[in-house]
This record gives C-alpha cells, sequence and structure tokens, in this order.
C-alpha cells in the first residue's frame, strides 16, 4: 500500500480545522486511494458524487467555489480531504448560509424568487419542464412572492424551519458524505470535541478579560485613594464616587456594542475630563472650611460606628444566659476532681 503523501497547504487547512492528526489523514487517504483507481493521484468529480450516492449538482459543487477549488473535472487528495472536512463540519445553520450563498449569484445579500425556485428544483432534482411532487409541492405552493422580490437569509432560514421537508435534500447529502467517510458517530464526536475546544477558549478568555478588569479597577482605587488620602478614602467611601469621572471606569466594547473607533473616541473624551476636572483641582484648591467640614464628618462618621460597634457587643452580653452560683461551684468541684485523678494515675 502507497503510504500518506506529505501533506499540501489544502490538506494542512483541513488538519487544523477539524484538529486532525496524520492517522486521521491515512484513513482519508485510503478512501481517496479507492476512488482513484487508475492510481492518477486524482479522482473525477462524478466518483466523488457516486461514493456519497448523489447526483452532481451546482448546489454539491458549491463547496469547490466556496474553496477556491477550480478544477476541471478532477480533484487533488488535499482538495477532496478539505472538501468533505469543511461539509460535514457545518452546522445546521451554516448549511442554511451555504444554500443562500450557492444560490446567490450575484452575493449581493439576497436571492430573487426565480433564485429560490432554482434552488428548491435543484435539491429536489427538478429537470426544464417539470414540477415538485408530492410534499414539497404543497409546501412551495404556500410561499407567496411579488414578482422581482427580495428574499434575505432570514427569510429563507424562516421557510426553511417552517417548511423542513423543501431543504431536507441539503442536509441529506452532508448526512450521506458523513457515513461515506469515516462515519456519523467520528463526526459526532469531532464536533463535540471542537465544541469543547471552543468552549474552553471562550473561558480562558472570559476568565483573562475578569482578571483584566481587576487588574484596572485595583490601579483606578489606588489613584483614587492617592488622590482622596488615606483616611478619607477609607473613613468616607461614598465620597469615591465624585472621582468617577476622574478616573473612569474601564469599557467594555460588548457591553455597549460600539465599534473600535466609537471605543477610541469614548476613552479620549474620558481622557479630557479628567484632565479638565485635574485642572479644576489645581485652580480651584480645598478651602480652610471646607477641610474642617470633612474633618466634623469624619469624626461623625466614627462616632456612629463606634457606637453601633458597642450596642452590637452589648447586644451579645445581653443575649448569653446567666448562670447560678450553685452551678459555677458544682463545676468547678467536677474540675478538681477530675485533676486529682489524673495525678493520682501519673503516679501510679
Amino acid at each position: 500500500a502507497e503510504s500518506v503523501p506529505a501533506p499540501d497547504l489544502r490538506v494542512k487547512r483541513a488538519m487544523a480545522i477539524a484538529k486532525m492528526d496524520m492517522k486521521d489523514v491515512g484513513k482519508f487517504w485510503k478512501k481517496f486511494r479507492k476512488l482513484d483507481k487508475e492510481m492518477r493521484g486524482n479522482i473525477d468529480v462524478e466518483d466523488f458524487y457516486e461514493a456519497i450516492e448523489e447526483q452532481r449538482s451546482i448546489y454539491g459543487d458549491g463547496i469547490f467555489e466556496l474553496l477556491d477549488i477550480t478544477h476541471a473535472g478532477s480533484i487533488s487528495f488535499g482538495e477532496f480531504i478539505q472538501s468533505i472536512i469543511v461539509m460535514c463540519l457545518f452546522e445546521h445553520e451554516e448549511v442554511m448560509k451555504f444554500c443562500f450563498y450557492v444560490f446567490d449569484k450575484d452575493k449581493n445579500g439576497y436571492v430573487e424568487k426565480e433564485e429560490l425556485d432554482t434552488m428548491l428544483n435543484v435539491f429536489h432534482h427538478v429537470g426544464n419542464g417539470e414540477k415538485l411532487k408530492g410534499n414539497p409541492k404543497k409546501a412551495h405552493s404556500t410561499l407567496k412572492f411579488a414578482e422581482g422580490a427580495k428574499v434575505e437569509f432570514d427569510e429563507v432560514k424562516a421557510i426553511a424551519e417552517r417548511f423542513p421537508s423543501l431543504w431536507y435534500p441539503a442536509f441529506r447529502i452532508q448526512n450521506n458524505m458523513m457515513i461515506a467517510y469515516m462515519g456519523e458517530k467520528w463526526w459526532s464526536k469531532k464536533k463535540q470535541h471542537l465544541q469543547d475546544v471552543k468552549d474552553l477558549k471562550a473561558k480562558r478568555k472570559r476568565e483573562k478579560e475578569l482578571e483584566e478588569d481587576a487588574k484596572f479597577e485595583r490601579l483606578r482605587q489606588r489613584k483614587i485613594r492617592k488622590k482622596m488620602g488615606m483616611i478619607k478614602y477609607y473613613v468616607c467611601p461614598w465620597n469615591r464616587k465624585a472621582y468617577d469621572k476622574m478616573f473612569p471606569r474601564r469599557v467594555k466594547e460588548q457591553d455597549h456594542g460600539l465599534s473600535a473607533e466609537e471605543l477610541a473616541e469614548l476613552r479620549r473624551k474620558a481622557r479630557e475630563e479628567a484632565k479638565r476636572l485635574e485642572e479644576m483641582m489645581i485652580k480651584n484648591p480645598e478651602t480652610a472650611e471646607w477641610r474642617n467640614y470633612l474633618k466634623s464628618k469624619e469624626r461623625r462618621y466614627k462616632v456612629k460606628v463606634a457606637k453601633e460597634k458597642m450596642e452590637e457587643e452589648g447586644a451579645v452580653a445581653k443575649s448569653r444566659p446567666k448562670t447560678m452560683a450553685s452551678d459555677r461551684m458544682a463545676r468547678l468541684e467536677r474540675r478538681r476532681e477530675k485533676h486529682i485523678q489524673v495525678k493520682i494515675q501519673k503516679k501510679l
């Protein structure tokens, strides 16, 4: 048996997408060699379709267009494995988007009524002069579009959810490809593994963002503490909010849905505001009356805290049950007897 060839650029891309090793590539190579009966290093596109028991169509050829495969009736091993990996790893909505991409000839973000009819005819192998039959015909008859109507992806998706029989052939091709190459169980495990990897990356990203937020907040509080003074910072915590404009909190793009340019502008304005407030503090320093007011406020706060502490301690003392003198004497006597017994045991 011929060994697996050195991976080219397309094979490396497929390996990166599906997180495969050379052992998995070897399995695809065996499938490819069975189709390459003449051992030319490439296979006919017709053989590719025959292996998945499907008729050739512009929908199936769309995967080659998506991956920039300019084939002349045959495809190489790299094009073979990349096409299968991409097609089989599509999720439900991605299959719908792929359908939309193939039949949106102008690539302008919508399909016209004629393009939508062509899509359904291709899915159900309806030739010229023929019409849909059975359930697809009934579902298609309920679709009402004006002449020249432009149907966007969200509308196509809603139609597919309402009439799944119309789009069943699109998913059948993917399913047949999964069965023919590696099996449904292998693809199910592969999708689960890729999803786990994706979730782990997202979790690490969130943890990193939280860590950065905490670091930024610690630095911000340090600046506020330096500006307020140590005593005022801890004794008058309610005054910290007054410094939020001077030292703004961290702005997150996902919290505000802003673009990079808008975020940069927002940060610039925050810096200008902080600079303005700092200049005002220099031009308008604190007066003696204001300092005396803050000191008296701090004293009142200390008195309030001390009073609350005393009340709590008093409540604890009052809640403690009182013991009778006779009970205390009996407890003391038991301790003496126990102490005497321990001494006697040590001498023995």
